[in-house]
């Protein structure tokens, strides 16, 4: 039998667990691929799914989510935001692959003028050829941070950088707890607001109430974890649970400047990564930042010691040539923040 491709203007016109199937066989498979984060994004954002799926006598066989994000004036098309994506199959990857590449150009139109594949996995390199025949680009614009878990927590303590082990161990001279939190509407509501908080005296745009109130829908996969000193709340982290990746995944901060002489990163840190140990993840993610040296926060999460891990985006302009003016136009930008 062939195989058949549709494009899907929303998650919900998928079956759920057809749609996960595919996602749990796949090797190079995230949580963010999972329907309920895709879910989330449309009914939390205002981002336009465009999603596609190959099927096999009627069964799904390869995904590909993608959402249109605002680019300025114009649109592009992102596999994913928020969130890392690309295409995934289960089985006959080449010919899946080569209707979804296919497929996804034929839904730029308008005012989208380019699609981006955000890769998480690094494996996805054994698709560049194909990428590159097809029109992409690779580029480099951000990078994660990871711990191996196997290591244990006294290797991972002892290669911190002193000053992160330091900030644990004044953190201990306090009389604290870090406990789980319910996702329920009081836990999100407040961590909302002290998320919206760091965002903006950092100088990040900020999801809306609205996505993080879809998150409870997905609560199997997301755990909330607060810092408690005398009784009163110092500070949560927000995690995705990636069975996929078998990766415990920093996702949001709640983490105020207030909150800081409590050492709460340096505590919430320490608290999920023994937490992920004993859960029997293989990895602590502590997500991106722009590969500089020079940028705080990549020298924050470096300092934990953590493994410096490129992102490979790959980018294709509609026309072709779009993609260099969108290439000159962030060196512009990088010039004008120098």
């Amino acid at each position: 039998m062939g195989l058949d491709v549709r494009h899907v203007e929303s998650i919900e016109a998928v079956n759920r667990n057809q749609w996960n199937n595919v996602v749990d066989q796949s090797d190079l498979s995230c949580v963010y691929h999972r329907y309920e984060w895709l879910r989330a994004v449309e009914e939390g954002l205002s981002h336009e799914p465009k999603h596609l799926v190959v099927s096999k006598s009627e069964n799904p066989v390869a995904v590909f989510p993608n959402f249109v994000t605002d680019l300025g004036r114009i649109n592009r098309l992102s596999s994913i935001r928020p969130g890392y994506g690309g295409p995934v199959t289960m089985t006959d990857e080449e010919e899946a692959l080569e209707l979804l590449l296919d497929s996804v150009a034929e839904l730029c139109t308008g005012r989208i003028l380019f699609d981006e594949i955000r890769t998480y996995d690094q494996n996805y390199v054994r698709y560049h050829e194909l990428l590159e025949a097809k029109g992409y680009r690779p580029t480099i614009l951000t990078c994660r941070f990871t711990l191996d878990l196997s290591r244990g927590w006294e290797t991972l303590f002892s290669e911190m950088d002193g000053e992160r082990r330091r900030g644990i161990r004044r953190g201990h001279d306090s009389d604290f707890e870090v406990v789980e939190e319910d996702l329920d509407g009081r836990t999100l509501e407040e961590f909302y607001r002290d998320y919206a908080a760091v965002a903006d005296r950092v100088g990040l745009p900020t999801h809306p109430r609205s996505f993080f109130r879809e998150l409870h829908e997905f609560d199997d996969r997301i755990v909330v974890f607060s810092l408690r000193v005398d009784g009163g709340t110092q500070g949560r982290y927000m995690y995705l649970l990636d069975e996929e990746q078998s990766t415990l995944q920093h996702l949001f901060t709640a983490v105020t400047e207030a909150h800081f002489e409590y050492h709460a990163p340096e505590l919430l840190h320490e608290h999920a990564i023994k937490w992920g140990i004993e859960e029997g993840y293989d990895t602590y993610e502590l997500r991106g930042s722009p590969p500089d040296f020079r940028n705080g926060v990549f020298r924050f999460k470096e300092y934990f010691g953590a493994e410096t891990i490129p992102l490979l985006v790959y980018e294709r302009g509609h026309p072709a040539p779009a993609l260099p003016v969108l290439n000159a136009g962030r060196t512009i930008s990088r010039r004008l923040e120098s």
